[in-house]
């Protein structure tokens, strides 16, 4: 699919921005004395009560959390340490003299201590910058971010061409050739790991994962809604996405599992 499809198709895979549009439709009808107007606002105003005030959000997103229940640090030895990109902004660097961290960044955070409980283990970051974007590329930086750390730059391998996971999963492929012994720990969040495990293991990768970063407290919130409309919002964006990307590379063939599990 061609990149700017693929962003128009991402866009409507999160309910805000199709609830958002809809009730930007239903204004304009409205304006236009169109008689559909007030049941399009309508159906708009319903869905972002359901979205904000329900569970829904929870209840979608926990078992893609859970699958992949948080566990100790692996005891056994690893070739590699697969990061996932996405939690740098690959925007604002070339306005800042920092480096900014989106929302999912604990990926990123976890690096550090892993690599030290293994020491043998490279470690491989992978995520690739939109081309219309300036400066140099995330995975560049990142790894610039690992050095600072202490980690010495000849563990770090960066793959800087994905964006997406499937290409996230082909692309470290290409970089490393894995052979069936080698094993790896993939870490990403934890709502994503299905997918990226599906991908991963498609790609020849014999992974172990790390998920990290959960956005609830496990199964004893999946009936009720988080504190905040925001957040229950948020959650239902992620959610929704996350099961139409694994429905997406099972019928694309980009994984052999609809719904990965360890």
């Amino acid at each position: 699919m061609p990149l700017p499809l693929a962003k128009v198709v991402s866009f409507f895979s999160v309910p805000s921005n199709v609830i958002a549009s809809l009730a930007v439709i239903g204004l304009v009808m409205l304006l236009l004395r169109r008689r559909y107007g007030v049941v399009i606002s309508a159906g708009a105003l319903v869905a972002v009560a359901a979205g904000a005030l329900s569970p829904l959000g929870n209840m979608l997103l926990i078992p893609l959390e859970q699958r992949f229940p948080d566990a100790d640090f692996p005891a056994q030895r690893f070739d590699g340490l697969i990061v996932l990109g996405g939690s740098y902004d690959t925007v604002s660097h070339g306005y800042l003299s920092t480096i900014y961290l989106e929302e999912d960044t604990e990926p990123m955070a976890v690096v550090p201590d892993l690599a030290r409980r293994y020491p043998e283990a490279r470690i491989i970051f992978s995520g690739g910058t939109d081309p219309s974007t300036p400066g140099p590329s995330e995975a560049a930086i990142v790894k610039q971010y690992f050095i600072s750390f202490g980690i010495a730059s000849e563990r770090i391998l960066i793959e800087e061409r994905s964006q997406t996971t499937e290409q996230n999963a082909r692309f470290t492929a290409d970089l490393i050739h894995p052979t069936p012994g080698a094993r790896f720990l993939l870490v990403t969040s934890a709502y994503h790991m299905p997918r990226a495990m599906g991908a991963f293991r498609k790609a020849g990768f014999n992974v172990v994962g790390f998920p990290v970063g959960s956005r609830t407290h496990g199964w004893s919130e999946f009936w009720w809604p988080a504190n905040s409309g925001a957040d229950n919002m948020r959650r239902l964006d992620v959610a929704v996405h996350e099961w139409l990307g694994l429905l997406d590379y099972r019928l694309s063939g980009y994984s052999n599992e609809l719904f990965a599990g360890p």
